[in-house]
């Protein structure tokens, strides 16, 4: 018999990505509601299975499992005992739990944690281990927030981050988030149906995000999912989702080039899509910003890339100037191109020395780091 069960689902995300991920839900026909930080929709077991499999700039799904008033400790171990807790875990021995509690008269987040893994046990009737969250990353993640006395508990349905789409073994430093590079290239309404340069590619990430979407690889192909240890795994209808996706599989229209002037980071970008299997749909190559000019297509397309921006940015000179070079270059030598990228909201003078005429299409953070996301491309009407 086939799962009916609906379930309340929030696709989490880097806030700043809300109005990009509803795109994204919208896209796959799915109506949500955004929040901060994510976006509430519902949906059976395929929509479950699709989105996981689908959303490029999503964090994780979680599953909301419950939503009550609570204010006393006693009866929080009851009142989370109530929820079928048998299916998410599986035969799992041991969760992990991430409590949070605001202005609330339950104000230890950690007591909570304790008293929602015993009300696990109770209910599957085994020992479970309350383990901590990156000690255990194979374990059930639980969600408890409890926010004015009352509680929302959720399940985590994707196990690992979805920026980890499974494939990349290499990375250099302070590498960009896939699904930041997702939230780039889809703001820049990449499609694959012009050519895109990244002139600062590092191990690839933008890259090779390009080529999936060009592609219409979806960025969860090569990797598992929480759901899958769930008892209620429908294995039938996850094939099936995975077969439909590939009957979208075309190639690539038009160039994917990733440059950039650190040998290494070019050597770990062309491993990475080796082990991507993208090798066929990208070109990757050593050389500097200039070398954009020498080796973009005479068709114009879209530059997206997350340049170098150092750490002390007023003390900078040399940086102002490179942008400088880099806007010029741009200017005169790629008309008819447009570009996409990310700057440092605290350095707008990195900004000016560009004079690419970018607009602001939404701020977010890039490990840890508060940065703007630029473009020149204009919206049609």
């Amino acid at each position: 018999m086939k799962n009916r069960t609906r379930y309340r689902l929030f696709a989490a995300c880097v806030p700043g990505l809300e109005d990009i991920l509803l795109m994204e839900l919208e896209r796959l026909g799915i109506d949500g509601r955004k929040t901060v930080g994510g976006v509430e929709f519902s949906g059976d077991l395929l929509t479950l299975y699709t989105t996981n499999l689908w959303l490029r700039t999503a964090t994780r799904i979680l599953a909301r499992v419950g939503s009550f008033p609570l204010s006393s400790l006693r009866e929080a171990r009851k009142r989370f005992s109530m929820y079928p807790w048998e299916i998410y875990l599986g035969k799992a021995g041991n969760v992990r739990i991430r409590a949070s509690c605001h202005g609330s008269r339950i104000y230890h987040s950690g007591a909570l944690a304790q008293r929602l893994a015993e009300a696990v046990a109770d209910r599957v009737g085994r020992q479970v281990g309350l383990v901590k969250e990156r000690a255990g990353r194979d374990c059930p993640l639980i969600f408890a927030r409890l926010v004015n006395d009352h509680c929302v508990v959720s399940i985590d349905t994707s196990q690992e981050h979805l920026h980890r789409r499974g494939f990349k073994k290499y990375s250099v430093r302070a590498p960009l988030r896939e699904n930041l590079a997702a939230a780039m290239l889809i703001s820049s309404g990449y499609d694959g149906s012009r050519p895109i340069v990244d002139p600062f590619c590092g191990s690839g990430t933008i890259v090779f995000e390009a080529a999936m979407i060009a592609c219409r690889i979806p960025p969860g192909l090569k990797r598992s999912f929480a759901f899958m240890q769930w008892t209620t795994f429908d294995r039938s209808l996850w094939n099936e989702v995975v077969g439909r996706s590939e009957a979208f599989f075309k190639k690539p229209a038009f160039s994917i080039i990733g440059i950039d002037r650190d040998e290494s980071a070019v050597q770990s970008a062309i491993a990475n899509a080796e082990t991507g299997g993208l090798s066929d749909f990208v070109s990757l190559s050593q050389g500097d910003f200039a070398s954009t000019l020498l080796r973009a297509p005479s068709i114009p397309g879209i530059v997206v890339t997350n340049p170098p921006y150092g750490k002390r940015l007023k003390e900078n000179n040399g940086l102002l100037e490179f942008y400088g070079q880099f806007g010029q270059i741009f200017r005169q030598g790629l008309k008819g191109w447009d570009i996409t990228l990310i700057l440092p909201r605290q350095a707008p003078m990195l900004k000016r020395s560009l004079k690419l005429g970018l607009r602001r299409i939404t701020t977010f953070s890039n490990g840890g780091l508060p940065v703007a996301l630029l473009s020149s491309v204009r919206k049609e009407g």
